[in-house]
Order: C-alpha cells, then sequence, then structure tokens
C-alpha cells in the first residue's frame, strides 16, 4: 500500500522552489509594468522604501546616505552564524541586456544548496554585515547626492532575509546611488564589472 502524503523531502522541494519563484514572479511583473521611453516620475512612498541608502539609526530618519561604514559598531554586530536568507539577486548590464540572476541562500551564515551566487560565501558575509535594515531603511529627502553618472548598471534583490522581505533597487545614477552599490557589492558585484 502507498502513501499519498508528500515526503518531508518534497514538502521542503516544493518550500524552496516557492521562496524563489514568488520574488522571480514579483519581479518579472514589475518589470513588465516599467514603460519603455517614458520620462522618469517621482517615486511613491513605498518606492522611496525601496530606494534607501544606508540604515538610519535614529528615529527621525536623518541619517545621510553614503558609503556603509567600515563594520557596525560592536554592540550592534550580527552574528555570521544568525543569517539566514533566500534572495534572488539580477544585475542588468544595461538596457540592451538581459539579466544576470543569481539565488543566495544563506543558512546559519554559510551558503546554502539553492545557492548560484558565484562567492556565496563572501555574499553571507555580506548579508550579515549590512542586515535587513539596509534593505528598509527610508532615505534623508534632504541629503544632497553629488550628480555623477556611474554607468548603466542596474540591479534587484528579492527575497527575505532573517525573516524580513526585502525588495531592494540598485543603480548608479548619482554618488548616493554609487555609494550604496558600493555597500553591496558583494552581492551585486563591482560597479561596471561584466
Amino acid at each position: 500500500m502507498t502513501s499519498t502524503e508528500p515526503t518531508p523531502t518534497s514538502r521542503r522541494v516544493r518550500g524552496t522552489a516557492r521562496r524563489v519563484l514568488l520574488p522571480l514572479a514579483a519581479l518579472a511583473l514589475a518589470l513588465s509594468a516599467c514603460g519603455q521611453g517614458e520620462p522618469a516620475t517621482e517615486p511613491d512612498e513605498q518606492e522611496t522604501a525601496v530606494q534607501s541608502s544606508t540604515p538610519s539609526s535614529t528615529p527621525d530618519d536623518s541619517a545621510a546616505p553614503g558609503p556603509a561604514p567600515s563594520g557596525p559598531p560592536a554592540s550592534a554586530a550580527p552574528s555570521d552564524a544568525s543569517t539566514n536568507a533566500l534572495l534572488t539577486i539580477s544585475v542588468r548590464q544595461d538596457d540592451s541586456s538581459d539579466p544576470v540572476q543569481y539565488v543566495l541562500e544563506c543558512v546559519d551564515g554559510a551558503p546554502g544548496p539553492a545557492s548560484t551566487h558565484p562567492d556565496a560565501d563572501v555574499a553571507c558575509a555580506a548579508l550579515a554585515r549590512l542586515g535587513t535594515a539596509f534593505f528598509t531603511a527610508r532615505p534623508n529627502k534632504d541629503v544632497v547626492c553629488t550628480q555623477q553618472y556611474g554607468g548603466p548598471q542596474t540591479a534587484s534583490i528579492t527575497g527575505e532575509l532573517n525573516g524580513t522581505p526585502v525588495l531592494g533597487s540598485f543603480a548608479l545614477t548619482d554618488g548616493c546611488q554609487i555609494a550604496r552599490w558600493n555597500s553591496a557589492k558583494d552581492l551585486l558585484g563591482a560597479p561596471g564589472a561584466q
């Protein structure tokens, strides 16, 4: 007599597939909603949160964007062993190229079996250093960013980090965005890298 109940392994595979496919589907919907050739519009409240830069430790979110500190304060340093993530990372060299996508799975700070990221060990360590606040912080609207152009690359990170849904978009359109990309370069690659 055979059992019709799914095995623990098949449930785990379906759960992993669901966690990977849902962010990909959300990304596909977001990309299909983008109109080509249309003028840029001001980001709304939710988009502004996605475009955040350096996390703020003050209640009024007045931190200036810029490169992340070389390391968090000792009292706030997250432990590599506690970092759990399942993220989809998509990097596009320019508007005419197809995005390159990676899956980064970190289980207790170490790369998991679903990882396809080329340097998953370093990427998991970067997630521990950045923490969820990097992806959920609001930018300070009073900060003036240098008007410099770092190139046509764009990137997105979607998924879950330490139980928190994250959605981040990255570009090289001004000094603040370039600094933000540099803070996440262990996840995205260096700006301008092929």
